[in-house]
């Protein structure tokens, strides 16, 4: 199975709850972000089982940097899709869980492209872009908040309890 999620809190804790969860029942997990977020200060990317992709968020502020990495995002994005690719053919997962973000954007637009089986795990009430573009090509959405199923298209909608790992406990 592969977990993808973050460059914030808000998606990577859960990530890591989910891979902490399935781990603990004998699941062999892999988790795939960003270099850019906030898990690179968790993990090196020298590991088999965390993969940090180089991709980053669109920058929505008007300055020289962010013009410059909005013009990177090209590049990054195919680099990061094709390296997905080849993780889930070599890797071969039953499942791709994303719980948004854009680093999981990536891999379940590969898995999707792949005809891995996907499940999109949103923990907002108010999805954000990677769920509202991919919510209607994934096989499965879970919302945390009822209010979420007005900004989804998707029918197979599950309202689930957002997933909090040992670091909450």
């Amino acid at each position: 199975m592969i977990v993808a999620g973050g460059g914030t809190g808000g998606h990577f804790f859960p990530a890591q709850a989910i891979c902490e969860s399935l781990r603990n029942k004998g699941v062999k997990v892999k988790y795939m972000g960003s270099r850019y977020g906030i898990e690179s200060n968790y993990f090196n990317n020298n590991s088999s089982e965390e993969i940090l992709l180089n991709i980053r968020g669109i920058q929505r502020q008007f300055n020289r940097n962010a013009w410059l990495q909005n013009c990177l995002f090209p590049y990054r994005f195919i680099q990061s899709y094709m390296r997905s690719r080849k993780i889930i053919s070599e890797f071969k997962p039953h499942v791709v869980i994303g719980t948004g973000g854009y680093s999981s954007g990536l891999p379940l637009l590969a898995a999707i492209h792949k005809g891995v089986k996907t499940v999109i795990q949103e923990q907002n009430s108010f999805p954000g872009m990677t769920t509202r573009r991919l919510g209607t090509k994934v096989n499965k959405v879970c919302i945390a908040f009822e209010e979420a199923k007005g900004y989804l298209k998707k029918k197979t909608l599950f309202l689930l309890e957002i997933p909090f790992g040992k670091i909450f406990a």
